[in-house]
């Protein structure tokens, strides 16, 4: 028996059944032994899954395109800061630093980046592998939590495939109403139980999101996403909050085609049917609401710029000029098929251009910026 399932095991046994969430905030997020918080390479071929960032540096390029266009709509701040939420081992604000330093100088100088890791190992990872872009008027600065960011910033806070990984409520419509659903543990094994919901926020979220759930159906509420927007809003003096990630409306998430929820789990590349197996060792998601980023965001101050696919975001900021260049003289060239295949991946519906959405606010302006990629082609 692993480590990490003798410490939730123990901790039922001494408070009780558990929220799912917690549940899934320690198989996640434990310091040491928890799947984000432990050593290992999560991302990539020897790791668990792929992330954008891992398919080409495409990706990367266009954010730095997009955080570009942000920084003059900032007015071309002398001082401004880039904060990247869950920046794993650092490879995307590799490819974004190196293409604002080679294209973008005038924005290159004076920007502070902020790279948000709870991870020891991917921090150390990022310390060696930026340490190339700190200067006297450049800085990158790797730390554990928002908390140790400056109290307000002018800039960009953004984030790729963050919010899909805290830890969800899972809730099930019954006939006696909606119940939350519980971890406990009998006859050595993991066991679901109904419960009352341990939130009140909870109990008028469906009913916010104008939803139903149809009889028996099963849904996840990322709570945390809520408390994470909170604070990274309060950082933002006047700027943008960027996010992407898979997922969709609330309409599209709580659908009846939806039943048992959208909770996934990876090992190796596989898609695991329970999270109670590989405790601590494989990743847990759920698809992101971004209704409720959206409503959750006016709240806190936020205006909400507009939300669309990964695909469109990438076509509008000219990821298919890279294509064009790398095919214009017609010669084979391995590096410039695997760029192609990349971008292919990239936009494409079957690949990762419908499934991931785009989510921009903005804080502090007295009129919205209208951004290129959310004007009409």
């Amino acid at each position: 028996m692993s480590r990490m399932r003798e410490i939730i095991i123990q901790e039922i046994r001494t408070k009780g059944p558990i929220t799912f969430a917690r549940f899934m905030e320690m198989a996640l997020y434990y310091p040491g032994l928890g799947y984000y918080t432990g050593k290992g390479v999560k991302i990539g071929p020897a790791g668990d899954f792929y992330t954008s960032p891992d398919v080409h540096p495409a990706f990367g390029q266009m954010l730095a395109r997009q955080f570009f266009e942000m920084w003059k709509h900032l007015e071309r701040p002398a001082r401004w800061f880039l904060v990247e939420y869950g920046a794993g081992k650092g490879r995307l604000a590799q490819h974004i630093l190196n293409f604002l330093q080679e294209r973008h100088p005038e924005a290159f100088t004076g920007l502070t980046y902020y790279l948000v890791e709870i991870s020891p190992y991917f921090l150390e990872l990022q310390k060696e592998e930026l340490k190339k872009f700190s200067s006297p008027s450049t800085r990158v600065i790797p730390v554990k939590t928002g908390a140790e960011l400056p109290e307000k910033l002018t800039g960009c806070l953004f984030s790729n495939e963050l919010v899909d990984s805290f830890p969800v409520h899972r809730v099930r419509q019954t006939r006696e109403g909606l119940k939350e659903i519980y971890v406990n543990y009998r006859k050595n094994s993991f066991v679901e139980e109904e419960g009352p919901l341990s939130s009140p926020l909870l109990a008028s979220y469906f009913s916010d999101e104008d939803v139903a759930l149809a009889p028996g159906q099963e849904a996840e509420v990322n709570l945390a996403a809520r408390e994470w927007l909170k604070q990274a809003s309060g950082r933002l003096r006047k700027g943008f909050l960027l996010t992407i990630d898979y997922g969709g409306t609330a309409r599209e998430l709580y659908s009846p085609f939806k039943h048992q929820g959208t909770l996934r789990c990876f090992f190796k590349h596989q898609l695991i049917a329970s999270p109670y197996q590989n405790i601590g060792r494989q990743d847990i998601t759920a698809s992101v609401n971004f209704s409720a980023l959206m409503r959750w965001g006016r709240e806190f101050g936020l205006q909400n710029l507009g939300l669309l696919t990964q695909a469109r975001f990438l076509l509008k900021l000219g990821i298919l000029d890279l294509a064009a260049g790398a095919a214009a003289d017609y010669l084979f060239d391995a590096e410039r098929l695997k760029m192609t295949l990349a971008i292919k991946k990239l936009i494409m519906p079957e690949g990762m251009g419908e499934a991931f959405r785009v989510l921009i606010q903005s804080k502090g302006f007295r009129e919205l910026p209208r951004l290129n990629v959310f004007q009409t082609f």
